[in-house]
């Protein structure tokens, strides 16, 4: 006997005759359609009360789960528990939030026909009035921090959310709030501050800008809900965000964001933990969340970043997990500086973590991301009580052939041949212990822009001033900057090494700007500087990569760090690879 469906169930939430909060009608799924470039867990369902069917557009992690592991198939009998519907091209269209599952069935329950306009009850057919979200919505009243606006009405889902909509109010909580970040170019000078937003159905990042960072900054905070509406929607860039959604909001002059008291009913973050023995199947740029427990910790360093030029820190740990896997996790800024470096074996979590092929498969805190240090929460119990019962006993295999940047970190040793026989597909990062026997003096240094944050070449103009094309500004002076070649050989063989300003320095044993004085008062000096590094030996940590250079392949090496050769420990080393080969 067929189960028994709901009478006029796609009628009545489609019509709007029934408060959806209370309305839970027993349906069938006719056909299921993941949707193509969502990039989220959304699916369109054909459901039919037996009478009509309907297209039916599915949010959440819970109904992805059902229809991903099979609970809910063509023909599944399902509960209604949770909808609300939106507006799109003029018409109604339902959303179901969360189903729970009656029966399975194998075959279509009547003769349903399309709910459309000729047959939608004529009190229906010409409104586009959209369900509330919730029919109980507090008194807004006398919230704090409410800005123009007033309460709120209408409550939509995040994931109905698109630009062709003019009226709409968000219930979301704040996920992630930003620091300000300040930018300056040719076109002038401004800041901006973002949030990620959260309710039932997904995510969303909303941006301020200027103006609004002045309005919205000091009262909004993170992990309190709010009313949000009158923003700017627009297509997301997946480039600055790692949020699934096809949308994202910009504040603007009319936008409303009003504290909502009642929190209770919009979730906490939820993670959606990858296994780091898995990040070898991850594409590269792509964001995962991760947990896991740092085993070392390396030191604030600070280093150049190549495509601004401006100083920044960073600090390295790796961390390892349940797969039996371990990998590097970069730390950046902020991050890097207020991490707690005494901490013995924290559990780290992060919220949409980079994928890098730098060096393996290794992870970064990005903008996007969000960092939390032994969180209080299920997982975060179960890691570390699996780490102190197993897990520091365990032998792991590395993701990432450099296991960071910090003095307390090592990469493993290798000779020149080794990496050139071993055909890089990505960049290799490895220590050599080898002999300078080359210094490249020509074009070794060069005449930089003297801003703090700024280290792009400048183009005298005279001999008084000097422009620097980034800045677009004429400068008194300049700075000095090493770029240095020198050749390196091992007894396997030797190969060009590029040492840019630090590490340059720490090989020369004197600064850029001592150099650049010698080199315009006494060319005597300046030569015997470069010349006295030749035939000294020292350990390099080295980043090797291939190039393509008039149609011809070759190995390009970067030194990340030079230290004095320690005799001791290198021949131990030596006498350990003796003792592997001999056995």
């Amino acid at each position: 006997m067929a189960p028994e469906l709901t009478p006029n169930s796609i009628t009545r939430m489609l019509s709007g005759s029934c408060n959806l909060d209370d309305f839970h009608p027993i349906v069938q799924v006719n056909a299921v359609k993941s949707c193509a470039g969502a990039g989220s867990e959304k699916h369109k369902l054909l459901v039919s009360d037996g009478t009509y069917f309907t297209t039916v557009l599915s949010v959440g992690n819970s109904i992805h789960q059902m229809i991903t592991d099979g609970t809910v198939t063509r023909f599944t009998i399902v509960k209604v528990e949770r909808s609300s519907t939106t507006t799109a091209n003029n018409r109604n269209l339902l959303l179901f939030l969360d189903i729970s599952v009656v029966t399975q069935h194998t075959e279509k329950i009547g003769n349903p026909v399309r709910m459309d306009e000729s047959n939608m009850p004529a009190s229906t057919t010409t409104s586009t009035a959209t369900v509330p979200y919730s029919s109980n919505l507090p008194n807004t009243g006398g919230l704090a921090g409410a800005s123009p606006g007033g309460a709120p009405g209408t409550i939509f889902p995040i994931s109905s959310l698109n630009p062709y909509q003019n009226k709409w109010t968000i219930r979301a909580r704040v996920t992630k709030k930003s620091d300000i970040r300040t930018w300056s170019n040719s076109k002038g000078e401004g800041k901006l501050f973002s949030i990620e937003l959260m309710d039932e159905t997904g995510e969303i990042r909303c941006t301020g800008f200027t103006d609004a960072v002045d309005k919205f900054f000091t009262t909004i905070e993170q992990d309190k809900v709010y009313y949000i509406s009158r923003c700017t929607l627009k297509t997301a860039n997946k480039q600055y965000t790692s949020i699934k959604n096809d949308y994202e909001m910009t504040m603007n002059n009319d936008t409303s964001i009003v504290l909502c008291e009642d929190a209770a009913a919009v979730p906490q973050v939820q993670l959606n933990y990858t296994y780091i023995s898995d990040l070898d199947q991850v594409e590269k740029d792509a964001f995962v969340d991760v947990i896991g427990v740092a085993t070392t910790i390396g030191d604030v360093t600070s280093i150049t970043a190549r495509a601004s030029g401006k100083q920044v820190v960073k600090r390295e740990l790796k961390i390892q997990d349940k797969s039996g896997a371990a990998t590097s996790l970069t730390l950046w800024g902020s991050d890097a500086e207020g991490f707690d470096g005494s901490l013995v074996n924290p559990v780290i979590s992060v919220k949409a973590a980079k994928v890098s092929d730098f060096g393996g498969r290794t992870l970064s805190v990005s903008f996007n991301s969000t960092l939390q240090i032994n969180p209080d929460n299920p997982a975060s119990h179960e890691i570390k009580g699996w780490y102190e019962s197993y897990g520091k006993n365990m032998t792991f295999k590395q993701m990432s052939s450099s296991q960071g940047g910090g003095a307390n970190m090592e990469t493993p040793f290798k000779t020149f041949q080794e990496v050139k026989e071993a055909k890089l597909e990505q960049p290799e990062y490895f220590s050599n212990s080898g002999t300078v026997v080359f210094v490249k003096k020509d074009n070794c240094m060069y005449q930089a822009c003297p801003s703090t944050d700024c280290n792009k070449k400048v183009l005298m103009e005279s001999p008084t001033e000097y422009r620097c094309e980034k800045c677009d500004k004429l400068y008194p002076n300049f700075k000095y900057r090493l770029m240095l070649t020198v050749k390196v050989a091992d007894f396997t063989g030797a190969d060009w090494v590029t040492c840019f300003q630090e590490t340059a320095e720490k090989l020369l044993g004197t600064t850029s700007a001592e150099l650049g004085a010698l080199k315009e008062s006494n060319e005597t000096e300046y030569e015997r500087v470069l010349d006295q590094v030749t035939f000294k030996s020292k350990n390099f940590k080295l980043r090797a990569r291939l190039e393509s250079y008039m149609d011809e392949t070759r190995m390009k090496c970067t030194a990340m760090n030079i230290d004095d050769r320690d005799g001791l420990t290198y021949g131990r080393r030596l006498l350990d690879e003796i003792k592997t080969l001999e056995s």
